[in-house]
Order: structure tokens, then C-alpha cells, then sequence
């Protein structure tokens, strides 16, 4: 039911292990303050409207985690004033999101982080994902970089057996409550992520076919069209390794 953060992280690339030792699912996102916002201006627009918040910080991600289970995600920070909120695992408005603040100082003395070799690349773009059709099965580390110039989220959907596309997009557009069992299965997450930004993950995904969604609302739209309308959708093929 809380969030704990180091006061201070280490600019460069820096691997943070998220813990949950919860007893229910949770997913902090990171971001930095963006140069002229001060914290006390952050928290008072946070406290009227987390929404508002976007234009004040570039964005850096975030995994979601499972009641017992820890995930490595490497960021590539700066230096600055830092931000961690876990918005839960409960209904909207059920509980009030998780707020903290930490630093990022000067590089350490040490030599610098090199970044991690990579065995998938993801490019986010406006809107669409560069990546490729087909990966192997097991453990990967995916590279995830926006290179567009609005924010990017990337849902990572398993179908279900003889379920395609078209049935995910059709259940996700259908207003009536869904009959049986959904044609898909949420196997990761990758939260919002600022223009040029870039992170890196490691994830274990089985044989199947897979689509990768951005649902988040195109900002320079007046009717605030998600991304996925825009056609931000792609078809993963894992094989055997």
C-alpha cells in the first residue's frame, strides 16, 4: 500500500528492480520534471488532476508487477528532479494514487554504464511500432525508444487459440459486456514513455501470435483520438526457440 523509492539514483543507465511485496498488482511509472517546473508546482496540478501533469514531465516508463514478484527495467537517467507514482491495482477514484520524489545526482565516479546489447529493438513512432514480425521464444531484452514526437505506450496482448485481431479489436470496440472467455491474454506492459526517451526490459514470452496496442489519446488531436485508431497496432509472431 506504499512506494519506496531511494532519495537519490545515479544519473547514466541504472537498472531499478521494482519489488512488490503487495498483495495486489502494481506498476510505478518514473518521470522527470522538465527544466522550469519546480516540485511544488508538480504536486499541486497532480493533486487537482494527475492528467494535467503530462506537459510538466518526460516520461520513462514503467513494468507492471505481480503480488510477490520483482521486474528489472533499465532506465537511461538525467539529472534532475524525479518523480515515482503508482496509480494501484483498484478501480479509478477507488484509492489515491501513490506519489514520490526522489533525485537523480551527478554521474558516479565510476565508469559509465554502457548501454545493454539487445536482442529486440523497438522504435515508437507517431503511430505506429517499428519492430520485427517474428522473434524466438524465452528471454529477450527489448531495447524501447520514442522517436516520435508524442508520448507511447506498448501493451503486449497473447491471443488466445484460433482468435485473431480482428476478434480483440472487435471484443475492444464492442460496447456490450463480453460473451465467454476474452480472445486474448495481457502478457506485459510498458507504461507511457516521453519523445526521446528510451528504456530497456527483459521479457520471457512463449510460442503464439501476438498484437502490441498504444491506447493512449493522440494530445494534438481536438477529439483526443487514441493511438490505435491512428493504426498504432502490430502483429508479433514468438516461435520456438
Amino acid at each position: 500500500d506504499g512506494l519506496v523509492v531511494p532519495d537519490v539514483i545515479p544519473s547514466g543507465i541504472v537498472a531499478v528492480t521494482v519489488k512488490n511485496s503487495g498483495q495486489t498488482p502494481h506498476g510505478p511509472i518514473l518521470a522527470r520534471l522538465r527544466e522550469g517546473v519546480t516540485m511544488e508546482q508538480f504536486q499541486e496540478t497532480f493533486s487537482q488532476s494527475p492528467d494535467a501533469v503530462v506537459p510538466l514531465v518526460s516520461l520513462l516508463g514503467g513494468t507492471n508487477v505481480a503480488p510477490g514478484e520483482s521486474q528489472k527495467v533499465l532506465y537511461d537517467f538525467e539529472v534532475g528532479d524525479h518523480i515515482a507514482v503508482d496509480f494501484g491495482a483498484g478501480a479509478p477514484g477507488e484509492a489515491p494514487p501513490t506519489l514520490v520524489a526522489f533525485a537523480v545526482s551527478e554521474e558516479r565516479e565510476t565508469a559509465k554504464a554502457k548501454p545493454p546489447a539487445s536482442d529486440v529493438n523497438v522504435d515508437l513512432l507517431d503511430f505506429a511500432f517499428a519492430m520485427p514480425v517474428e522473434i524466438p521464444s524465452g528471454s529477450n531484452t527489448w531495447k524501447i525508444e520514442n522517436q516520435g514526437e508524442q508520448w507511447h505506450e506498448m501493451a503486449i496482448l497473447k491471443l488466445a487459440d484460433g482468435a485473431t485481431v480482428d476478434d480483440v479489436m472487435a471484443m475492444m470496440g464492442s460496447e456490450e459486456p463480453p460473451q465467454g472467455p476474452p480472445p486474448f491474454e495481457e502478457v506485459a506492459f510498458l507504461a507511457p514513455v516521453s519523445e526521446g526517451e528510451r528504456t530497456w526490459i527483459t521479457l520471457d514470452l512463449e510460442p503464439g501470435v501476438y498484437t502490441v496496442l498504444c491506447f493512449l489519446p493522440d494530445l494534438g488531436s481536438e477529439t483526443m483520438t487514441s493511438h490505435l485508431e491512428h493504426g498504432m497496432m502490430h502483429t508479433l509472431t514468438v516461435t520456438e526457440s
